[in-house]
This record gives C-alpha cells, sequence and structure tokens, in this order.
C-alpha cells in the first residue's frame, strides 16, 4: 500500500471463471412433486433448496466424478427443468482476465481534495466532492433535481458485497439486507473483517476535512481519501482475502448520490476477496424480487449465459423489476452476461469529457446505456469516501435514475423506464442509447 500522487486505475467489474476441475455440485430445477424420482434415478444428494415455488431450486451433489456424463444422462430426464454445473463467479483481476490500463489522467480527484468542505445532502453531512463531482454535472444531475424535484422512490437492490450499514451517508437509506454468504440477515460489509479492525474502522475519522488527508491505493481499481490514520487501517486490509473490500459500499453510495431519499437494500452475495456461485446469485436475484424491491443493480457480468440466473431474471421482470447490470470492463465489442439477456439494462462507461472508456465493453448488444465510470467519488466503508473506475460504477448510476423515473411513474413497467431515459447523449462506438442526460430526459416525464 502506497500513498498515490499519480493514480492509474483500472475498470471494476466481474467475470465468470469455470474452474479446470470436474464439477461435482450442480444447481437443479425441478417441481417438487419429482425430485425424489430425479434424485434416486440420478444419484444425486440435496445440498440445499435455493429457491421455494413451482419449481424448486436446488444446489445438489453427484458422487460421480464425471460432469459430463452426469449432466448428459440428467438433461435428458423429461421430469428436469434445469441442470448446470454450480460455477464460481471472481473479480477480472482473481479470473486471470486481461485488465486494460487507463490512458486519461486521474489527476482531477486529486485536485480535488484540497478546500472540499462538509455540506448537508438529505439528512446527512458529507464532502461537498461527493455531491458536486464532475460525474454528477455530466449526467445533469442537479439541473435535473430543480427541474423536476425528483429525489428517487422506491427500493434498489445491490446485488454486491454488502454494505456499511452505519455509514453516515447511507445509515438513513439502508434496508435490512441479507448475507448470502452466511445464510444470515443482515447484509453488513464489514463482516468479512476481523472483530478488531472492524471496530477500528468503525471508529475512523470518517470525513475529517484536514491537511493530513492523502488518496490510498485499496486495489486495483478504488483509490480511498483518507486521514494518516485510516490509511494505516487500510493497510491491515491489504491482502488477497480482502482484496475487493468496499465494493458494495461504493455501489450504493452511487445510487444513493442520483436518487437519495430511495431506499437501497445491501444483498451481500460477494465475499470481500471478490469470490461468489451462480446458486448465491440467484438466491440474491429471488430474494430481491421477492422482497419488494423496484430495481435490481448487478455490477457484475459473466462471459457466459447462465440459465438458471437468466430463469432469476425473467421471475423479476415478471414482477415489473428493473434489472440492470454491467457492460463489462474487457474494452471490446463482446457479449458479457446478463447485461446481454434480454429485458436487461447493461450499462457502459464513458469518460467525463464523453468518450467511451477505454475498459468499457460495448455494442449494441450490451450497451443500452452509458453513464460516467472514471473517478466517480462515493462512500467507502468506515464513514468514508472513495475514488473508483469501471462499469461496476456506471451502472448503479442507472440504477438511480431508474428509481427517479419510477418516482415520476410510480406504475412504470421496466420497458418504461427505458423509455424515460431514452432522452440521451450518443457517445461515438458506443452502441445502445448513449450516455444519460437526466436533464433532458426527466422533465418530460412530468408534462
Amino acid at each position: 500500500m502506497r500513498i498515490l500522487r499519480t493514480l492509474l486505475m483500472f475498470g471494476v467489474w466481474l467475470a465468470l471463471a469455470i474452474p479446470a476441475a470436474a464439477q461435482t455440485n450442480y444447481i437443479l430445477t425441478v417441481n417438487p412433486t419429482n425430485l425424489q424420482s430425479v434424485l434416486t434415478s440420478h444419484g444425486l444428494t440435496v445440498v440445499k433448496e435455493l429457491v421455494d415455488g413451482t419449481n424448486c431450486v436446488y444446489l445438489v451433489t453427484s458422487a460421480s466424478s464425471d460432469a459430463n456424463e452426469v449432466e448428459v444422462e440428467v438433461e435428458k430426464d423429461l421430469a428436469v427443468v434445469g441442470f448446470e454445473p454450480e460455477r464460481s463467479v471472481t473479480f477480472p483481476e482473481l479470473s486471470g482476465l486481461t485488465t486494460p490500463s487507463l490512458t486519461q489522467s486521474t489527476g482531477v480527484i486529486i485536485d480535488g481534495l484540497p478546500g472540499r468542505t462538509l455540506i448537508s445532502y438529505f439528512g446527512s453531512t458529507v464532502p461537498s466532492n461527493y455531491v458536486n463531482q464532475t460525474a454528477a454535472s455530466v449526467i445533469r444531475l442537479n439541473d435535473a433535481r430543480t427541474a423536476t424535484g425528483l429525489t428517487g422512490a422506491g427500493v434498489v437492490a445491490v446485488i454486491d458485497t454488502g454494505a456499511d450499514l452505519s455509514h453516515p451517508a447511507l445509515a438513513g437509506v439502508l434496508l435490512p439486507g441479507y448475507d448470502f454468504t452466511r445464510d444470515a440477515a443482515g447484509g453488513n460489509e464489514l463482516a468479512d473483517l476481523d472483530p478488531v479492525t472492524a471496530a477500528t474502522l468503525q471508529q475512523s475519522t470518517g470525513v475529517i476535512i484536514d491537511s493530513t488527508q492523502s488518496v490510498v491505493m485499496v486495489n486495483a481499481s478504488t483509490a480511498a481519501i483518507l486521514s494518516q490514520s485510516t490509511g494505516v487501517i487500510i493497510d491491515q486490509m491489504s491482502n488477497p482475502a480482502l482484496g475487493e473490500f468496499g465494493h458494495g459500499t461504493m455501489v450504493a453510495g452511487v445510487v444513493h448520490l442520483i436518487a437519495p431519499t430511495a431506499k437501497i437494500m445491501p444483498l451481500k452475495a460477494f465475499t470481500a476477496d471478490g469470490n461468489t456461485t451462480i446458486s448465491n446469485l440467484v438466491r440474491a436475484i429471488y430474494y430481491a424480487a421477492d422482497h419488494g424491491a423496484n430495481v435490481i443493480s448487478m455490477s457484475f457480468s459473466m462471459s457466459q449465459p447462465s440459465p438458471i440466473i437468466q430463469s432469476a431474471i425473467q421471475y423479476a421482470l415478471g414482477k415489473n423489476i428493473t434489472v440492470i447490470a454491467a457492460s463489462g470492463n474487457d474494452g471490446l465489442k463482446t457479449l458479457v452476461y446478463p447485461a446481454a439477456q434480454g429485458g436487461v439494462l447493461g450499462i457502459a462507461s464513458t469518460t467525463n469529457d464523453d468518450q467511451r472508456s477505454l475498459f468499457s465493453n460495448y455494442g449494441s448488444g450490451v450497451t443500452l446505456f452509458a453513464a460516467p465510470g472514471e473517478g466517480v467519488i462515493t462512500t467507502f466503508p468506515g464513514g468514508l469516501y472513495a475514488a473508483a473506475w469501471g462499469t461496476s460504477f456506471s451502472t448503479p448510476m442507472v440504477s438511480g435514475a431508474a428509481s427517479l423515473v419510477l418516482q415520476a411513474k410510480p406504475t412504470a413497467k421496466p420497458g418504461d423506464v427505458i423509455n424515460g431515459l431514452s432522452k440521451t447523449k450518443q457517445i461515438n462506438n458506443l452502441g445502445g442509447n448513449g450516455r444519460i442526460d437526466l436533464y433532458q430526459s426527466l422533465p418530460l416525464l412530468l408534462k
């Protein structure tokens, strides 16, 4: 860990990694009346029930070491609705994908540190460069708010690493969430820290404005704005097991910036090392859909589709929930999932001068909208703030914007949300509808 004077960051996104070793765990979808016969016929054992319903979803295991043989055999069974291997999902730096370097200068983040002040923002005290940052100006957030009075409504479910439930900027809007990594209520991101480090971080100086502040590299995509004392705390977390700590709190902070009166439901599907499984993601999507979410924000992408995740998203869409996902950070014209799935709003990243971010995926098949995703200042655990890069942070901007549309049109369906944000700034070589412009879009909804 070192203090940075010049920051060169990488984009944040999540990518699917399939281990080379044979799979022994699978995700089975079947009518419960047929469960026992399917288990008996194919030598499967239930590990846990994932989703209850007309067709239940189970995590199962097989004694056979031949994964291909198991898949072929089970998929032929007419009583089986769906069957696929359980797979791990990791951040790209863990899965071995190439991470492109940024070429744009990030000095503006450092330049923004001197002279920042504490201001009031919808019931909490925050640093001025969180509210008045360039990314918010690019999408004309303040102009739109002045013209419409829209500040967000409904519930945005954030499927990520959880959130700092006591962060001063977020505590007033966070709903009780769930931790799928522990099968426990809450969704507290600090649960991944040891108790001493967690307690120390929660007692940090937070948004103190003083001359000792520095920009500290947390991981390849995040720079925390800290005092020297809290920088020591971050040093304690500089190990692979905590490599993505803070990601969920940062995503939640972007939602709150755009839609400060919307409620946020933290769904902790990822651990602080950036890992999760398909089964955790499926459970999180169904949980959001069944617990009052109006928007589901997913700052992850996978190179190959998962049928069970597709089914979960269709379930959410069937409840008129707007589903938003990152387009990914390969810097390619390529399809990633779930952003490329029908009905999902795939989000690309743009620079603050309206160019496609070099790390952002693009193309009409994966990108529906774009939003700034470079040097976005947002909340960080411990009452702190950070600057972050990647489509992970463009995505919650659009999730917050969807909440604004739902405030203007409470009965809006996902297609109505798309239409409500369709007055955009066109970006060359991006695809889709372009970069969101809230001042162009939102006033039209109130006419």
